[in-house]
């Protein structure tokens, strides 16, 4: 880290650690070099006032050529992926079923492209998928064998356990079609089979389809179709969309005033538990540590993996992810997994690329002219506009931070022209044309931008299907929402965030009238942390003091305020009543009934709110509970859904569903 003798030394380190996360990386040490080599280039970038000149500056530094960018990845293995394969039909025969499906994951995984392995690995891993009950997961393999190159004369197999799948899932007039496959794929292949061995094999698919075809209840290997975790709803926003911001519910509106910049306000009275903002990301990524237990696009839980076909190092939910990750950013990003982990890139240097990498050049090349910093408008003609324009505090920042961020933005541009972004681009990996550099300050942008409006992704974590608790939010990856970055920050907010898969839901936690500004929290509530370490906090962080009614009247962390201050007249009788309704709603929620928890939380902390202050300790408390409630409707993962291995076996489980 490049140190400045005049600032404060927490900031120093928060804004460093989102340039590089990791201390080990590379990035550091060529930093270090670079600024060795060019004596006063730290001072000397202050002299530039566009990032396009301070790019252009950096790239022209002794030193910089020292980074040569050379594809490092978790590349495919034909070897292990056979040697996985075979352990996989192990444990397999000895029916070990959940073993042996994430051992074939393994295998398909670290399968090269036009191996004769992976449609073996596939067409087994469905077997597995059929005998644990996952019918929509063995339909979906079945059919990339197909594809893949198994054996015609054994389709007949993959199909009969097609007709088997879709009977589990009640689907007769499938099974009869993939019955009929059956017989047509073994009658095709006849001359390779044995009389005693092909006959009995046709008569027993007759039987079959003469059983699926009946109304008769089809009993099949005792299989039963295994629990599906409950389907996740994306709410309606309350009332109307927004008319110019359609990610708005109409009651709320973006103003702008000069000490707090732009912020959302009540256009309309909200009540506690209004939607008030559905919005997916403009670019999102996952976490690392997540790239086996999550998928690479939609980020949704893998339980059934689909390979990248150039890379071993990612996974994929299904094909139609893969397909649309690799026809965009992974196309760029794939060959260089290893080495943004060797530099020690932070999950925000991820996103900055990401936000280019999701486009083709043309797409930035035709809003050149209109990319100018904007923080005054909420309503701009592309998305991206409005990330362009989004506070990136830039006056702000000392010299040594604006070079860091500078060289990382040369850093991610050299990445980027070794993984053929640029059509027709000079062959020198350090001379830059017009629109390398033009992309070079867009990362730039973006690295100051995301620092300060990129938002966790989260799935909750739960124990139990039908209890909430104990739970606790499990942060899978990090996205930018162009328009929910408008929201200031409250030590006592107005919304609650929870994600569906990338999705992201705002709901209100309790009423706000017309006019109030509605805010989002940053970091601690008031309840939790005292005054003076939130300030710390948010000033190393978010480089601002907070004046936030929590903040400004010095309110009392949880459990040290439960005396109401009334707003009007007292009524005692009312705020037991209310008060009694938070206990019921918390007693739903512990077992289990989150409809019932949440019609409960809602009625209290709505009346409350007409009654007294609130700060008031059972006002806070129903609020912190209407939250996790919020968070329960969005995605969750229950610890039984995890795969484990069979509990005949010693080894330890890993955290990770699937080594890549």
């Amino acid at each position: 880290m490049l140190k400045s003798g005049g600032v404060d030394p927490t900031r120093q380190r928060c804004s460093w650690q989102t340039i590089q996360s990791e201390e080990r990386g590379v990035f550091s040490s060529w930093l270090q070099e670079v600024v060795k080599a060019n004596p006063g280039a730290v001072e000397g970038i202050k002299q530039f006032d566009s990032d396009e000149q301070r790019v252009l500056y950096c790239s022209s530094l002794n030193k910089v050529d020292c980074f040569v960018v050379k594809p490092i990845f978790m590349q495919k293995d034909g070897d292990m992926a056979k040697k996985m394969k075979e352990e996989g039909n192990s444990s397999f025969q000895k029916k070990w079923y959940k073993q042996a499906h994430a051992i074939y994951s393994t295998s398909i995984v670290k399968c090269p492209a036009g191996s004769e392995t992976y449609p073996y690995a596939i067409a087994n891993r469905s077997a597995c998928n059929y005998y644990m009950g996952e019918a929509k997961h063995c339909i979906a393999d079945i059919n990339q064998a197909l594809k893949s190159g198994y054996p015609t004369q054994l389709h007949y197999k993959l199909y009969e356990r097609l007709a088997k799948s879709y009977m589990l899932l009640k689907d007769r007039t499938s099974a009869l079609k993939a019955i009929q496959q059956a017989k047509d794929s073994l009658e095709k292949h006849k001359s390779k089979f044995d009389k005693e061995k092909y006959k009995p094999t046709m008569e027993k698919l007759v039987r079959f389809g003469l059983a699926v075809n009946s109304d008769e209840n089809v009993v099949i290997d005792r299989i039963e179709l295994a629990d599906q975790d409950p389907e996740v709803t994306v709410p309606k926003l309350t009332n109307k969309a927004h008319k110019k911001i359609p990610e708005f519910s109409n009651l709320i509106k973006v103003e702008h005033e000069e000490n707090v910049g732009r912020h959302v306000r009540a256009e309309k009275p909200i009540k506690a538990g209004d939607t008030l903002v559905v919005e997916d990301p403009l670019a999102a990524v996952l976490y690392p540590n997540r790239y086996g237990t999550n998928c690479h696009y939609c980020f949704a839980k893998l339980k059934n993996v689909t390979a990248c076909n150039g890379c071993a190092g990612v996974g994929f939910c299904s094909a139609e992810c893969r397909d649309t990750a690799c026809s965009s950013y992974h196309k760029y990003e794939c060959k260089f997994e290893s080495l943004f982990n060797g530099l020690g890139c932070s999950a925000l240097n991820r996103l900055a690329l990401r936000l280019v990498t999701s486009h083709p050049l043309e797409y930035f090349k035709k809003q050149r002219h209109n990319l100018h910093v904007d923080t005054v408008s909420s309503e701009f003609k592309t998305a991206y506009q409005s990330v362009f324009s989004l506070t990136g505090l830039d006056d702000e920042r000392w010299p040594e931070d604006v070079f860091s961020r500078s060289m990382m933005a040369v850093c991610l541009l050299k990445i980027l022209k070794a993984a053929g972004y640029f059509p027709g681009q000079n062959s020198d990996p350090d001379v830059y044309s017009d629109d390398e550099i033009f992309i070079g300050s867009l990362l730039l942008r973006h690295l100051n931008v995301l620092q300060f409006n990129a938002h966790e992704v989260y799935e909750l974590l739960r124990a139990d299907k039908f209890k909430i608790k104990p739970c606790k939010n499990n942060l899978i990856g990090l996205a930018v929402y162009p328009k929910s970055s408008y929201f200031n920050h409250s030590c006592h907010p107005s919304i609650a965030r929870y994600n569906v898969g990338r999705k992201m839901v705002c709901k209100s936690l309790h009423p706000i009238q017309k006019g109030e500004e509605v805010t989002d929290n940053y970091g601690q509530v008031f309840y939790f942390k005292g005054k003076a370490d939130r300030q710390r906090e948010l000033a190393a962080r978010y480089w601002f003091e907070c004046g936030c009614q929590a903040c400004s009247a010095d309110w009392p962390i949880l459990g040290q305020n439960d005396k109401p201050k009334w707003r009007s007249k007292e009524d005692s009788g009312q705020l037991d009543f209310l008060e009694s309704l938070y206990k019921v709603g918390a007693d739903f929620m512990e077992n289990g009934d989150q409809s019932q928890a949440k019609d409960n939380l809602l009625e209290s902390i709505n009346g409350m709110y007409d009654l007294v202050s609130p700060n008031y300790d059972p006002l806070i408390r129903a609020e912190d509970k209407l939250r996790t409630c919020f968070n329960a409707d969005g995605t969750v993962v229950y610890s039984t859904s995890v795969r484990i291995t069979n509990p005949q076996e010693k080894r330890p489980i890993d955290e990770s569903q699937f080594s890549f």
